[in-house]
């Protein structure tokens, strides 16, 4: 599929809702806005599904492929974001012979530091302070099941509300907001005793 773009900055400040309708009537500039727009999140998604870069790249390029080739039968759709991760999920975990569980948050930002240090010693106690905190988040992130972890990636790195996480990973909104609700009082419980 080979799609002519052009630099249109009309179509960069459309809304979500704005370019599906303008990529349902052939614009292939809507197409394009989508794409850049939604790469890194479908990307770093799907190194959490599986294992496989490749793969990921491929699904990413055969999801926006399959779009433009059904532009004329697309529905109206309310969440795009959802809807962009739904379809790329189950074209993913249907691609891969790999199991789902890549989750892994050791890749945590570090906490920031001291505004202030007054001496070497504050300095490796901070440093193992630090360490310490680290290494008991990852471990009590890991207890966790995979689709808690999978729902907390969804609502705190990809900023999904838990309507579009619902609608993501196909199960009953309640559902979503009661996973995610054990979670958050499972991580609290957790992190109290270390």
């Amino acid at each position: 599929m080979k799609i002519a773009i052009t630099k249109n900055h009309e179509f960069s400040n459309m809304s979500d809702s704005e370019l599906w309708n303008e990529l349902k009537k052939s614009k292939p500039d809507a197409l394009h806005v989508l794409f850049y727009k939604y790469y890194n999140d479908l990307y770093f998604y799907g190194t959490k599904l599986v294992n496989d870069n490749n793969l990921i790249i491929d699904t990413i390029q055969d999801l926006f492929s399959l779009l433009w080739e059904n532009k004329k039968r697309l529905s109206d759709v309310q969440h795009i974001k959802a809807y962009l991760f739904q379809i790329f999920r189950n074209k993913l975990l249907k691609g891969s012979q790999k199991s789902v569980g890549f989750f892994s948050f050791k890749d945590i930002s570090k906490i920031p530091e001291k505004e202030f240090i007054l001496s070497q010693e504050d300095i490796i106690i901070e440093q193992e302070t630090r360490s310490q905190i680290s290494k008991t988040i990852i471990t009590v992130l890991e207890e966790l099941t995979n689709k808690q972890k999978e729902i907390l990636y969804l609502k705190f790195y990809c900023n999904l509300s838990n309507t579009e996480i619902s609608q993501t990973l196909s199960i009953n909104k309640q559902s979503v907001s009661n996973l995610l609700n054990r979670s958050i009082n499972t991580l609290r419980k957790k992190i109290k005793k270390f």
